[in-house]
């Protein structure tokens, strides 16, 4: 547990600047008391509405159904509580996925939520998939920095920069922030209308319009996380040093468990990811001072001791019954073990599977894929939990016109990624790659898959993940070139991955899919040939 005291005098200070004199002296007029205000967090819940071992790629270990007694057990010992959520709540699990989110409405309306953030996961089941669980939810949405257009789908216009909830005589403003870096993770959002600002200036934009509603207490909601420096995707940092009026910010996206740490001018926390927990913090707030004069935080993990709320289990028994009985189901066999690795140049047999389930589907000629997850398949029987281990995403698939330099500068690119997970593996030609290389040299010698040169000007269909259409937060320009370019004539397939590969793996029935690659790694130059015998 971790107690934060403030000075009272400098904090009034900073109230008195805020809400101005007329509020302050009604407080000193009044019964001089202090309320104490819980809140309560949970961020990147991911679909993980109960413990699953060993089914998903992760997030296996929490439960958002023993969050909910979690929360019960908090509100009986103090009804002045406030419960939050940072957004990325219903992409993850198949029993989200089969219900388009709706599992997790249920569930969070019958745990009485008071608002949460718009998460960039939100928008990968599209912006009709999101419109309807925003319908759903009883919480108030909030994201400052969304902007939705005339043109947007009616649900957006209902997402609010903020909200004030009295509490116990006290008013608490909750003010909400996304990750301005969704265009760059989803195509599309601004052909909706939709248009993400920077953290700050939204903020600018917001707080006059707080300020006139004179909260007493405020708290910021975001969906970005806690880094060393800011980046496109978290602007935390510089919103800590700018917008020290908050009592508290509780941040998510980056998945880390933070406990309480000094942001700036203010305070931050921030509840880890997968329903693992609830962040619980105590405010204290004097009535005299009109301030918020003492902060505990304290992590409440879901141990094995918590049972789940059997009253929202009964809720959604029937939707959970129906995920493990299509999560069990044989698609297939494989003959081999389809091996998870991200050994250079990348191309281990888990995604030649993708690749070819996508060249079958889109009749591409190359396609451009990374692994998405640490995950293999094991030899025998392939259940859909299974492709659900190694696609946790709903990504889709795009397919662009290339021609052989296009091809190379986008692998170029992504050279830099070799040996990690976000290396790209080409499958459907051939190539030299040369990772100790300096830029613009590492990828040699791109001919076809059998060994003949490509003419030059020649554009082959060449297939994306959508991820990386949208540039993979930044990482990828080259590719969103390519994609902009009116030669390259994008087309998009609105199939989601995952399904490619399940019905890949049913038509074929038996997948045989042997080790090794097209491309050769080359780790030492050959001599010049001025300097050869």
């Amino acid at each position: 547990m971790i107690r934060i005291r403030h000075p009272a005098n400098l904090r009034a200070a900073a109230r008195r600047f805020f809400v101005g004199a007329a509020v302050l002296l009604g407080a000193a007029a009044g019964e001089a008391r202090t309320v104490g205000i819980t809140v309560l967090n949970t961020t990147d819940l991911h679909g993980a509405l109960r413990q699953t071992p060993g089914i998903y790629a992760e997030r296996n270990d929490g439960s958002l159904l023993r969050c909910a007694t979690i929360v019960r057990r908090v509100r009986e010992e103090n009804p002045n509580t406030l419960l939050l959520d940072c957004g990325d709540i219903f992409q993850g699990t198949a029993e989200s996925y089969l219900t388009r989110g709706g599992i997790m409405a249920t569930a969070m309306n019958a745990m009485g939520y008071d608002a949460f953030v718009v998460g960039n996961h939100e928008f990968d089941w599209g912006t009709g998939a999101l419109a309807g669980f925003l319908g759903k939810m009883q919480a108030q949405a909030l994201a400052a920095n969304l902007q939705a257009g005339p043109e947007s789908p009616e649900a957006f216009r209902r997402v609010l920069p903020f909200i004030i909830r009295e509490i116990d005589g006290v008013r608490v403003a909750i003010v909400g922030l996304t990750t301005p870096n969704i265009p760059n993770w989803t195509r599309g959002v601004e052909k909706e209308d939709l248009h993400f600002l920077d953290s700050r200036l939204a903020l600018e934009h917001t707080l006059p319009l707080v300020r006139k509603e004179r909260p007493q207490v405020l708290i910021l909601l975001v969906h970005q996380g806690m880094s060393a420096q800011d980046d496109a995707a978290n602007q935390l940092n510089g919103i800590g040093r700018r917008f020290g009026e908050f009592d508290l910010v509780l941040g998510g996206h980056l998945h880390a468990m933070v406990p309480g740490i000094r942001l700036g001018k203010t305070d931050y926390a921030q509840a880890g990811y997968g329903a693992g927990g609830v962040m619980r913090i105590d405010l204290a707030f004097d009535t005299v001072e009109n301030a918020v004069v003492e902060k505990t935080f304290e992590y409440l993990p879901v141990g094995g001791d918590i049972p789940e709320d059997p009253g929202i289990r009964a809720l959604v028994a029937d939707d959970l019954a129906k995920a493990d009985e299509w999560l069990g189901t044989v698609v297939g066999k494989t003959r081999t073990d389809l091996a998870f690795s991200i050994a250079i140049p990348g191309l281990c047999p888990v995604q030649q599977l993708l690749c070819a389930a996508i060249a079958e589907k889109t009749k591409a000629e190359v396609v451009l894929h990374d692994v998405l997850s640490p995950h293999g398949i094991p030899a025998g029987d392939i259940r859909v939990a299974d492709i659900w281990r190694i696609v946790p995403f709903e990504n889709t698939v795009g397919c662009l016109w290339l021609t052989a330099a296009e091809i190379r500068d986008i692998l170029e690119e992504g050279a830099v990624y070799l040996g990690t997970d976000r290396a790209v593996g080409a499958w459907g030609i051939r190539y030299e790659v040369y990772p100790n290389a300096p830029e613009g040299r590492r990828i040699r010698h791109l001919r076809a898959a059998d060994g003949r040169p490509i003419n030059g000007k020649r554009r082959i269909r060449v297939a994306f993940n959508s991820y990386h259409l949208a540039g993979g937060g930044g990482r990828f320009p080259a590719v969103v070139k390519a994609a902009a370019s009116p030669n390259s004539r994008m087309e998009t397939i609105a199939e989601p991955v995952r399904d490619m590969v399940l019905d890949y793996v049913r038509r074929h029935r038996t997948i045989s899919i042997p080790e090794g690659t097209n491309a050769v790694v080359v780790l030492r130059e050959p001599r010049p040939w001025h300097l050869r015998k």
